[in-house]
């Protein structure tokens, strides 16, 4: 064990040598660094007197731990999670299990080098928390280390998170999907049994507050002393526990990838194919209606649909139709229960609240399938080969560019269908809320419409999906959470006028300015927001359109 955590180990050189010289962690560095200079700067007080600088010091450390935090869950998953599965394709994973190096040399290399990795990314956060603590007010041993041990943590928690998911993965978009999913779920979707079981006592009460455990907002919530904000869903735990939790969860998921780290396990098994016994007069036949008719030798596709749609639903996995039927049923069980928590009053949230959270679920869903599935549209045809072969068909290129559009539109409409009951139960508990119900399932649909646009937009400049995956979560996690930092720091330094304006281009916030969310009742974005999301997304499919074009001419 030792061994394997020594810096001689050839694994953890090469791989932190590599990340340390790619330009996508030179990006990111100074993304964090301007980003969170630039916040401290933001929410700086005017006021250079000690007593009153002190005084708010925690309204700028509090953003800050939570931009470093979102930092930390939406940038140190993606190199985990590709880490393994691209071995595997590249074919050098079987050369590695091979070697002299133990599975623990060849883990533990990969794990360090990204948490290292993610401690040079924090690092550069410094000087603005160094900033913070000159003001006064927060102390290292309170406030600045137990953030930094979170972080660190979060870091450790969710490269094991991405390493267990990586050598499961065929595939390096379907990785980061999963990846990113389960790090919601571990950072957002842990509290939820909290918010059904509410304060009652029992084993099931003692299971919700472990889950909570999980989720580094338990912990952020008592470090930035904002304990009030949460004291209606009644979370308890703090720092101490979030790492005991991540501690745990580490260990479990580390032993689970070395012991998938075999050289007998990578062997798969090449499938026979499927053996049929027919008659002899059906085969006779079934031949002369193959000679006679070539479109019997496939499902008879109709003229009205296009076939390129087809074949994303048949080829992809999430296209098929028990996963849409699984997707959709956990989204009508999710909104339908928060609707439950509302009425039976477990937790006095409010109706507002609840639709607020009804809101940010939907939104989060749409991330986190919108760009998964866009952005493999064109650079995953590129990247596999396939383009050459749609290139050769009869069909046009606007023809192939809509069928593969389409085929993400009807599953992100099926999201979008699918928490429609919770809503209607909320209209009818609710009357008066019908009108702003609508307004805020029209602000879903441009939600969607950006996410797919944008995404598909990426997808045909970039080589390969993962790039385009990534690139894709970081220009949206750019709109949606960037124009939320400008909402956050409102009235210090920013007027009503400019947030609202900025707040335009994120059409969530106009879903949320609908349903009444708190801090978003003094703000009027609809029909605007709608007309400027819809110029973007316009924007980036007329883009699309021509890239298309150019992909497909002859080389």
């Amino acid at each position: 064990m030792i061994q394997s955590l020594s810096w001689n180990n050839p694994i953890l050189g090469r791989e932190l040598m590599d990340r340390l010289r790619s330009s996508k962690t030179l990006f990111a560095m100074l993304a964090i660094a301007i980003g969170t200079c630039g916040l401290v700067q933001l929410r700086w007080p005017s006021d250079s007197r000690l007593d009153i600088v002190s005084q708010g010091s925690m309204e700028v450390f509090r953003p800050l731990a939570y931009a470093l935090a979102l930092a930390v869950m939406f940038l140190v998953p993606a190199f985990p999670a590709t880490a393994l599965v691209n071995e595997r394709r590249r074919g050098t994973l079987a050369l590695l299990l091979n070697s002299p190096l133990r599975p623990s040399q060849i883990y533990f290399g990969k794990w360090l080098s990204n948490v290292l990795l993610a401690m040079i990314l924090v690092s550069v956060s410094l000087p603005a928390l160094a900033a913070c603590y000159a003001m006064g007010g927060i102390s290292f041993r309170s406030n600045i280390g137990p953030l930094l041990l979170v972080l660190f943590a979060m870091a450790i928690q969710y490269s094991a998170v991405g390493l267990w998911i990586s050598i499961r993965s065929q595939s390096t978009d379907a990785s980061l999907r999963w990846t990113y999913v389960t790090v919601l779920a571990l950072a957002v979707l842990s509290i939820g049994p909290l918010a059904i079981v509410g304060k009652l006592s029992g084993f099931m009460g003692w299971i919700a507050h472990a889950c909570t455990a999980l989720s580094p907002l338990s912990a952020l919530q008592q470090i930035t002393q904002s304990q009030s904000q949460v004291s209606e869903l009644g979370i308890s735990t703090g720092w101490i526990e979030f790492l005991v939790a991540t501690s745990v969860v580490t260990i479990v998921l580390g032993v689970l990838t070395m012991m998938k780290l075999d050289p007998a396990l990578m062997d798969r098994v090449k499938p026979m194919g499927k053996v049929t016994a027919k008659s002899k007069g059906y085969s006779i036949v079934r031949r002369i209606a193959f000679l006679i008719d070539p479109n019997q030798r496939k499902a008879g596709i109709p003229l009205w649909i296009n076939p390129v749609m087809v074949k994303e639903f048949r080829t992809r996995k999430f296209g098929r139709l028990h996963w849409l039927i699984r997707i959709v049923a956990c989204c009508v069980i999710v909104s339908l229960t928060l609707t439950v928590v509302s009425a039976t009053g477990t937790v006095s949230w409010g109706v507002q609240r609840i639709a607020a959270a009804m809101v940010l679920l939907q939104v989060a869903m749409l991330m986190l399938l919108g760009p998964s599935l866009g952005s493999s549209l064109i650079a995953g045809e590129i990247e596999s080969g396939g383009w050459q072969i749609l290139q050769m068909t009869p069909m046009r290129s606007w023809r192939i560019l809509s069928g593969k559009l389409m085929s993400v539109v009807w599953t992100m409409l099926l999201l979008l269908l699918a928490t429609l009951p919770g809503y209607v139960v909320m209209g009818y508990i609710v009357p008066v809320m019908v009108g702003q119900v609508n307004n805020v399932l029209i602000s879903l649909l441009f939600v969607a419409l950006f996410v797919i646009s944008m995404s598909a937009c990426v997808s045909g400049f970039a080589k390969s999906a993962a790039v385009a995956t990534i690139a894709s979560y970081m220009i949206l996690i750019g709109f949606f959470a960037g124009t939320l930092v400008v909402w956050l720091a409102r009235g210090k330094p920013f007027g009503p006028v400019f947030v609202e304006r900025v707040l335009l281009f994120n059409p969530a916030a106009a879903a949320l300015s609908e349903i009444q969310a708190p801090g978003f009742e003094g703000y009027q974005l609809t029909p605007m927001s709608w007309w400027v999301s819809g110029s973007i997304s316009a924007l980036c499919l007329l883009t699309l359109t021509v890239r298309t074009w150019l992909l497909s001419r002859p080389d």
